[in-house]
């Protein structure tokens, strides 16, 4: 990360910018007239970021698509939770700056994560069924100290989210305050947290909206019913009592929602993001089933029709403008270019601190405590994302993929994760399961693999797909830049 003395002028600029974003966020927060101009200002130097820095035109084209459904979200965020909302627009400008320092690593050839997915402990106070991480009342945990370490290395290298798994993170949090304590101490990036949402109380609810930069993604499985089947009687009560607590303390929460053959219906109806977003949610993502983990049923992964009625329905909503950030892990495929893992945008920490190119690929390749005590090859984490083989491998493989309606490297290309696993040092990972590579579980990802190769070239183009008419994108933004 060797940087010219032009760079450093730059940075500079860009940290008088940011600090101008973060007294704009507080000022709009406090003069409601002014939100407009802000968010206009903000979006728009969102914008001149991918201009700068995206030399690809499809994803600069679907990127800027993307940031215009934002804006209802970020109004409705300052209206409901204007705690909150100071955090994500003090985030949102870090994130704006730090874009520009990762491109100028990505122009020398290397990979820049943006977000990693950290796991405070591998235990959980439920046990569902087909848990992907293989969560257990007894496993690892990492102590406050080691987590900080770990997110001190990662902020060096311009990681602006930390996204938090597990096992149950709030376990962590009753022990140590260890999240709003790493909150507090990291006030300028953004949390991330992955959780079954049992174990938020009122104290916990309290210190969050104190340090207002943790955001909770509460579990559900499509509606209550379904909810309480996998993940016990009165858990889908449980978390509407949470978010109403953290409503009240001004905390943003969403859902996070598994996606599977069987309830894939459910969440494509209207129905199911009309009461997320009426029960307080402000953003959700949701995620294919993996058969990983603790006794994977790979009949449930959903269908090729089903998966393109998934894409399909999530961007409809994001095109009626619905105040709701939405992701979609797959199918956002073109949004960001394809793969991420493997260190090129994100990778993945174990809760004993195995290191795995994705927090799905049930591999290891490394691990962290090797490098900070000094008996890795690798000195720093860094070293470790730019030269691991497996790494390497997993970005080799991405490079060779065209087509970004088929990204991953696990369910789109097993073939090419099964070359990855012939890589020198790539083992398996707690959660790898008998028959993934090579057994029968292996055989229905190669059915589901060739079924959707054999529907995506069918789909119909997405808004952010269709490329606009020269000069319409300008016409569309000139008033906020």
């Amino acid at each position: 990360m060797i940087r010219t003395a032009k760079t450093w002028g730059r940075d500079a600029l860009q940290q008088l910018v940011l600090s101008a974003a973060v007294r704009g966020a507080d000022l709009t927060l406090r003069v409601p007239g002014l939100r407009n101009l802000f968010l206009d200002r903000l979006l728009a130097w969102l914008d001149t970021s991918w201009s700068d820095c995206e030399p690809d035109s499809e994803k600069q084209r679907n990127a800027r698509w993307f940031a215009q459904q934002m804006n209802p979200w970020l109004h409705r965020l300052i209206d409901e939770r204007p705690a909150a909302a100071r955090a994500v627009l003090r985030f949102l400008a870090t994130w704006i700056v730090e874009v520009y320092k990762r491109t100028d690593d990505q122009r020398t050839g290397l990979a820049t994560p943006c977000t990693v997915v950290l796991e405070p402990t591998d235990r959980c106070n439920l046990s569902c069924p087909g848990c992907y991480a293989k969560s257990t009342h007894d496993g690892c945990d990492l102590s406050y100290e080691q987590m900080e370490a770990i997110i001190e290395e990662l902020a060096r290298m311009n990681v602006t989210l930390i996204t938090i798994s597990g096992g149950e993170p709030f376990l962590r949090e009753r022990a140590e305050r260890t999240l709003t304590r790493l909150g507090e101490r990291f006030n300028n990036r953004g949390f991330l947290i992955y959780t079954n949402g049992t174990l938020i109380d009122e104290p916990t609810a309290e210190r969050m909206c104190k340090v207002g930069n943790l955001f909770p993604a509460i579990s559900v499985e499509g509606f209550e019913h379904q909810t309480d089947a996998r993940r016990g009687k009165g858990v889908y009560e449980k978390n509407r009592q949470v978010r109403r607590l953290l409503a009240v303390h001004q905390v943003m929460t969403g859902f996070s929602a598994t996606v599977t053959r069987e309830n894939v219906e459910s969440i494509c109806q209207d129905a199911f993001i009309e009461l997320r977003t009426a029960e307080g949610d402000l953003f959700g993502w949701f995620f294919l089933l993996q058969p990983i983990g603790r006794s994977p049923r790979p009949d449930l992964m959903v269908t090729a029709d089903q998966r393109a009625m998934l894409r399909e329905t999530i961007f409809r909503w994001r095109q009626e403008r619905r105040p709701i950030f939405l992701g979609d892990f797959w199918n956002d495929g073109p949004l960001v270019g394809g793969c991420i893992a493997g260190g090129r945008y994100y990778f993945h920490i174990y809760a004993n601190g195995d290191i795995s190119p994705c927090v799905f690929s049930p591999v290891a390749c490394g691990n962290i405590f090797d490098i900070i005590n000094g008996t890795s090859p690798y000195k720093r984490l860094w070293d470790f994302v730019q030269d691991n083989p497996v790494f390497r491998a997993f970005r080799a493989e991405q490079d060779r993929v065209t087509d970004r309606a088929r990204p991953c490297m696990l369910i789109d290309h097993p073939e090419a994760f099964r070359r990855i696993w012939q890589v020198e040092g790539c083992r398996a990972g707690k959660n790898m399961t008998e028959g993934y590579v090579d057994g029968q579980i292996a055989q229905v990802i190669d059915r589901v693999a060739g079924e959707w190769a054999a529907r995506a070239p069918h789909l119909p183009p997405l808004p952010c797909e269709r490329p606009q008419p020269a000069g319409e994108y300008a016409q569309q933004t000139a008033s906020v830049c």
